[in-house]
């Protein structure tokens, strides 16, 4: 998964791409489409530029190389993280940092720190162990939210009537320092247990 940076990750067999003269080769990066520049672009810009004129035929631009070698190539001194830090606010106040590779899990992460991410007192006695199936994991983004992974269809849903920021930590996973609180207030009408 590549939030920025897009690659070809396949190419078919006697498609335009592989009869081309420059044959597209898995790994070229793709750098401008119809003679906009994309280099870093998140993914949803790129679709956007894919999706700009869908009567005009498509020309695309790639690089063939490292990500370092392209951003040296065009002068560029961008920072890509290798790892993340996680900053949690729990309800108490209590703050704690944890730093994984970048595309860690937020759930995984922080109960390996024995940071409390389930909202139990919010109507379930039990969890689903990260299987997106209880919404008892919710977080709040506070700081990075454009370090993390797109929300899917079902997490989406889920979380419809709930604030833009607010996130399953079992779905959620990292790609740069992000800060967030766990067990935000949901306003859902559930059991409360003492």
């Amino acid at each position: 998964l590549s939030l920025k940076y897009v690659y070809v990750m396949e190419v078919k067999d006697n498609s335009p791409a592989n009869l081309s003269p420059t044959p597209v080769e898995v790994g070229d990066q793709l750098v401008g489409i119809n003679g906009e520049e994309c280099i870093g672009s998140p993914f949803k810009e790129v679709a956007g530029l894919l999706a700009k004129e869908p009567t005009k035929p498509l020309t695309f631009r790639f690089f063939r190389g490292t990500k370092q070698d392209l951003l040296e190539a065009v002068g560029r001194e961008d920072w890509v993280p290798t790892d993340a830090t996680i900053t949690a606010l729990e309800p108490d106040g209590k703050e704690t940092q944890v730093t994984r590779a970048a595309g860690a899990n937020v759930r995984d992460a922080l109960i390996e720190e024995e940071v409390q991410v389930y909202n139990i007192a919010q109507g379930r006695f039990t969890n689903c162990n990260g299987k997106q199936l209880c919404g008892t994991c919710i977080v709040e983004v506070l700081k990075g939210q454009e370090f993390t992974n797109s929300k899917s269809l079902d997490e989406e849903n889920f979380l419809r009537k709930m604030p833009e920021n607010y996130r399953l930590s079992c779905c959620l996973n990292v790609y740069g320092d992000v800060k967030l609180k766990t067990r935000p207030k949901t306003n859902k009408k559930l059991i409360e247990f003492t």
